[in-house]
């Protein structure tokens, strides 16, 4: 059996999936982004302009503000706002300021009043520590003083490049990860949405998309079987409507001979054109011959309409095979004993339970009779037989056909009756004709119950 894999599930696979992808898409950006900072940094030329740089802001600070080198909180907020840059100030071979002081205040090495024999500062040898960086001079308010400054470009760049990396990848990379994950997802919805507009639409050939193990699946699979549905039923009408058109075209042939006889006769009567009296009455009974004939056509229309009508049938309980036939059979056989014919019974041994309509085997018993006292060879015996074909049983009628046909008009309705019927109580009906023979089977469905029949053969 096929893994049903729910949309929950999906998305969470999705969004684990793009969360990953953008860390890892992260962590690649930050190394190159370090290689590339370190690269450019390590070139003497840029560490000198960005130092030169930051020494005139410093300038430009001190300058606007009026600071004197004893301004140490002023000079704080300036380093702290650049937190990767080292600031000395010295007076002569005396530090009297240090960005990395101690962390309350970032104390000067001095009192606010300046040096004194008590406190004369710290004396220092820059030559010793700091070689490697250049000296600058600052003028402040009470004077000029030599300034150490330090400025890591790599660092200030790359904190500064790892928070808009971080912020693409929150605001950017995931979203754009997730929606292209989702995307198979997405042309799936819409590549099912074109093919239900295709069905409203009326095309109902085209099948339905049907892939994955998901809801949209189940939902594709049920769509599919809609359309299969609408197709069928489509077909079925298709079909239901040629055959009544079918039948009209044949009934109103069939009702067009017997209304032209009839109104030959009845012109014939109005304008006096026999001879006798007797040859009147026989142009009567011509007449109600005919009237007769057209009654029957038109309840045999009828009869054919209420079996057509788009009702279901309601079946009996299950009953056996001899209690569902045993009086229509009978029925049956004294009427066609009666007009000449010779009946065959060979219903063998099996009871059978049979689902069936009574009121419809009846009715396609009376259709049977009719049609054989029509064309049926009365010369010829009528054979009825059992018969059982797997799940189904029912009987079997075989006769021999008139070489010449009967003078009554036929009205094309009987047989599509029988079918109809048999349709309606899920039945089989099957009909034969090999030279000079009519056979019709007519297959019920039966039940597992049995017993010995009731009927035996007879001739």
């Amino acid at each position: 059996m096929k893994e049903h894999h729910g949309l929950a599930k999906q998305f969470i696979r999705i969004i684990a999936l793009a969360a990953l992808e953008s860390v890892l898409l992260l962590t690649v950006s930050q190394v190159v982004l370090a290689k590339g900072l370190r690269f450019w940094f390590s070139r003497t030329e840029v560490q000198q302009h960005a130092t030169q740089k930051q020494v005139q802001e410093l300038q430009s600070y001190v300058t606007e503000h009026h600071l004197a080198s004893t301004d140490v909180k002023e000079l704080t907020d300036w380093s702290h706002k650049r937190r990767y840059t080292l600031l000395e100030l010295y007076r002569g071979q005396t530090m009297i300021y240090s960005s990395f002081a101690p962390k309350d205040g970032m104390i000067s090495f001095l009192p606010q009043n300046g040096t004194s024999d008590q406190n004369p500062g710290v004396l220092v040898d820059k030559t010793d520590f700091y070689d490697w960086l250049p000296c600058y001079t600052l003028t402040f308010a009470d004077g000029e003083v030599s300034a150490m400054l330090y400025y890591n470009g790599f660092n200030t760049y790359y904190g500064t490049g790892c928070e808009i990396l971080l912020c693409l990848c929150i605001l950017w990379w995931f979203p754009s990860l997730f929606l292209l994950h989702c995307r198979r997802i997405v042309r799936y919805v819409v590549q099912l949405s074109e093919e239900i507009q295709a069905m409203e639409g009326g095309d109902l050939d085209h099948p339905i998309t049907i892939r994955g193990s998901d809801e949209i699946t189940t939902l594709a699979s049920c769509l599919d079987s809609m359309r299969v549905t609408l197709r069928q039923q489509q077909e079925e009408e298709a079909q239901a409507s040629a055959k009544v058109k079918n039948l009209i075209t044949e009934m109103s042939h069939d009702l067009r001979t017997p209304l032209t006889t009839l109104l030959l006769y009845t012109e014939i009567l109005r304008c006096r054109k026999y001879e006798t009296p007797e040859q009147a009455d026989n142009y009567l009974n011509k007449i109600d011959a005919k009237a007769r004939q057209i009654k029957q056509l038109s309840d045999n229309l009828f009869e054919y309409a209420l079996v057509t009508r788009d009702t279901v049938a309601v079946l009996d309980p299950p009953a056996h095979f001899s209690a569902v036939f045993e009086e229509p059979l009978t029925e049956m056989v004294e009427t066609l004993q009666q007009r000449g014919f010779a009946c065959a019974l060979e219903l063998g041994d099996e009871d059978v339970l049979l689902s069936v309509s009574g009121q419809y085997v009846r009715r396609i018993l009376d259709n049977i009779t009719s049609n054989l006292l029509k064309y049926a060879d009365p010369d010829r015996d009528v054979v009825v037989r059992f018969v059982q074909e797997g799940s189904r049983a029912g009987l079997c009628f075989e006769n021999c056909v008139l070489p010449v046909p009967a003078s009554s008009e036929s009205t094309k309705v009987g047989l599509p009756s029988i079918e109809t019927m048999m349709e309606k109580m899920q039945g089989v009906c099957r009909i034969e004709q090999p030279e000079g023979v009519f056979r019709m089977t007519l297959l019920f469905k039966t039940a597992k119950k049995q017993q010995k029949s009731k009927f035996r053969t007879a001739a």
